[in-house]
């Protein structure tokens, strides 16, 4: 018995140390960009949230977002409800003067599972009273 609740007790730790150790959200992508930027004491005049189209504007040019003052916060595959998680760290925090987001295509392609079209649009209303 002693045998069978010390390999319970193992599981349960392997478990939790592999379930603490997913980013699901993916916040780590751009902790130190962020730290960067606000250390430099700048407000960006824009932040660009979404998934791997804003991605793609940021680094296809990154000169136009230089000198435009814009900060490209994309992550490819992401759905509404990520973007909603890592909203604070990855816009709120930065004080941007405006905030574009691109948001639901994830969702209609069903990245993490099924997801209702009024839970799309709530996540990016969410994001929009977030930003307000």
């Amino acid at each position: 018995m002693k045998r069978i609740l010390l390999i319970l007790a193992l599981s349960a730790v392997t478990f939790c140390g592999y379930a603490q150790k997913k980013d699901w959200a993916q916040f780590g992508r751009y902790e130190k960009a962020n730290k960067e930027f606000l250390a430099t004491g700048v407000r960006p005049d824009a932040v660009f949230m979404g998934n791997s189209i804003t991605d793609g504007w940021a680094s296809k040019d990154p000169e136009l977002f230089k000198k435009n003052n814009f900060v490209g916060r994309g992550i490819g595959g992401q759905t509404s409800s990520e973007m909603l998680v890592r909203f604070r760290r990855d816009v709120i925090d930065l004080n941007p003067r405006c905030v574009v987001i691109l948001a639901g295509t994830n969702d209609i392609a069903q990245n993490n599972g099924p997801i209702k079209p009024e839970n799309t649009l709530g996540n990016i209303v969410s994001m929009c009273e977030l930003a307000k």
